[in-house]
């Protein structure tokens, strides 16, 4: 009996013992706080958001005090940290060329929700170009930019897709294969001496074009008016100038949108043959229609 009764003691005291160890642990899991800090850190000068700044929230007093955490700011310069640790901390704010800022927090504090650092001249005008430089237009910013060099989508991380390749060579293709319709159309427009009017025979040629320009919406083409020789520079660029205007009226009268057609005018620096014979000169008082 005495030997039961030794154990069932020795019993008694082991489960005391663990139900007060059991207490002493909750008690110190439940002296740790919830420690939460967010905001936006900014140059004190210029208001710029700033990025990349090392923030690290640390115990004052390092025995038994919790978790350290860090974090950096992100796009727009936002941030948050949330840990559990004793109070009172200590969070700490560090960018190269922007110094570095401290902020004690005790019971009932609250940090900041705008943290500013005082930036350099030269480290400020660092920030802003790595925050705004797009060097291939397509809207997102070079250090988040897979592709910086070469324009793409936001989908794609900035580079250009398989699609995109895939449009670009179907539009090549046919721009490859306007000019060779358009190589068998005459384009080429002939005009009398001093004459800029569209003759009933050289405008059979223009409805041709605009059959051609109305089967391919998306050609948009190219009106040069040239002259020959025979007059002196000022009146050759007028009078190339209006037989350019006219095929391009005749053009707009048969249908076709202006804004398909560009003209200009070379008076008689481009002759396609020399000035010294008629039929030469004949020849160089065109019109030269191209895609553009």
């Amino acid at each position: 009996m005495q030997i039961l009764y030794f154990f069932f003691t020795l019993l008694i005291k082991f489960k005391q013992l663990k139900i007060k160890y059991l207490i002493i642990s909750l008690f110190s899991l439940n002296a740790f706080s919830q420690v939460s800090v967010g905001g936006v850190v900014q140059d004190e000068k210029t208001l710029t958001p700033l990025e990349d700044v090392r923030i690290q929230l640390r115990p004052v007093n390092q025995k038994g005090a919790g978790f350290w955490t860090g974090t950096m700011t992100k796009k727009n310069g936002k941030y948050k940290v949330t840990t559990s640790m004793n109070l009172p901390a200590m969070i700490s704010y560090k960018k190269e060329g922007c110094g570095e800022k401290s902020i004690k927090l005790k019971e009932g504090d609250k940090v900041p929700s705008v943290v500013y650092l005082k930036c350099t001249d030269k480290a400020i005008k660092a920030i802003i170009i790595e925050q705004t430089l797009d060097t291939d237009g397509d809207g997102l910013v070079d250090k988040e930019d897979k592709c910086p060099k070469e324009a793409g989508s936001h989908e794609n991380e900035g580079c250009p897709s398989d699609t995109d390749d895939d449009m670009d060579t179907k539009a090549q293709a046919d721009k490859k294969a306007h000019f060779s319709l358009m190589n068998k159309l005459s384009s080429k427009i002939f005009f009398s001496l001093n004459d800029f009017m569209v003759s009933e025979a050289e405008k059979s040629k223009l409805i041709k074009i605009k059959n051609f320009l109305l089967t391919n919406p998306s050609v948009k083409i190219n009106i040069e008016g040239h002259a020959s020789r025979d007059g002196n520079f000022e009146y050759n660029i007028i009078l190339s100038e209006k037989r350019a205007f006219m095929v391009k009226k005749v053009l707009i009268e048969l249908g076709i949108d202006s804004s398909r057609l560009n003209t200009k005018s070379h008076g008689g620096d481009k002759p396609i043959q020399s000035n010294s014979s008629s039929q030469g000169r004949s020849n160089n008082r065109r019109v030269e229609i191209s895609i553009q």
